[in-house]
């Protein structure tokens, strides 16, 4: 999905992807924190490998990726000079692409063996830096006051209900008007072919429900910030690549 100071991606098939783009006004939501999930996600996520393997719950990644990658990129605005911030960066599967356009470029992630590798990968990057933090604690690089681009990559299936509309609410106070939020999401049952344990952390919803979500926050009456900011959704789609995985595996 896409989002301009609007962005969304996401797939029936397994992925959905979303890009929405920013214009007028925005309005506060109660938000719940939940105990516990980041020691959840780091659980789940702790012994998973720094590969594309383990990045995409898959044994046949790196076949899936030569196509899913590029599928991903196409989505996107055009980067070029653009300051942009990448959130659940991992081991920089798609940074490296996104350093080649973009003008800045902050990636972040939370398990700190995965930012690691990221840096080993992208760290000849001048204009790339790299931060190991939780999703919901993070801020732009200072000295950054406003950003074009927010990226994310299967990031908000694992946050609750609440937590994708508290970090929504700060993706828009954060983008430029006409900045875009770019969300892809596995919908509805995972995408890969690797076994989940016990704790997975995952919420699969609808692709309805993410649209939902952020229509909450740009259907809230009175701007939450001076001059007033919304989301606009500019373009959603399921990602093909994974239509064409499962039709191959049937």
């Amino acid at each position: 999905m896409e989002f301009k100071q609007t962005d969304i991606v996401n797939s029936k098939m397994g992925d959905y992807s979303t890009r929405l783009s920013t214009n007028g006004h925005l309005n506060g939501i109660k938000i719940n924190n939940n105990e516990g999930r980041q020691e959840t996600m780091s659980g789940f996520w702790s012994d998973k490998p720094d590969t594309v393997e383990g990045m995409m719950l898959d044994t046949n990644a790196a076949e899936i990726d030569t196509e899913e990658a590029p599928e991903i990129l196409s989505y996107l605005p055009d980067l070029r000079g653009k300051d942009v911030l990448e959130i659940g960066s991992g081991i920089g599967r798609f940074t490296g692409h996104l350093a080649a356009a973009t003008k800045s470029l902050h990636t972040v992630d939370f398990i700190q063996a995965f930012v690691d590798k990221n840096r080993e990968n992208n760290g000849h990057f001048q204009h790339v830096s790299f931060e190991c933090n939780d999703a919901m604690k993070i801020h732009p690089p200072s000295g950054l006051t406003s950003l074009d681009v927010v990226f994310t990559n299967w990031l908000m299936m694992y946050l609750s209900d609440d937590e994708v509309q508290m970090l929504a609410k700060r993706v828009l106070s954060w983008l430029k008007v006409g900045g875009y939020f770019f969300v892809r999401e596995s919908c509805f049952h995972p995408s890969g072919n690797m076994p989940r344990n016990s704790g997975n952390p995952t919420f699969y919803r609808d692709p309805s429900k993410y649209c939902e979500l952020f229509q909450v926050i740009t259907n809230e009456n009175g701007p939450l910030f001076e001059g007033g900011h919304e989301f606009e959704l500019q373009f959603a789609t399921s990602v093909k690549t994974y239509i064409k995985v499962l039709h191959i595996g049937t």
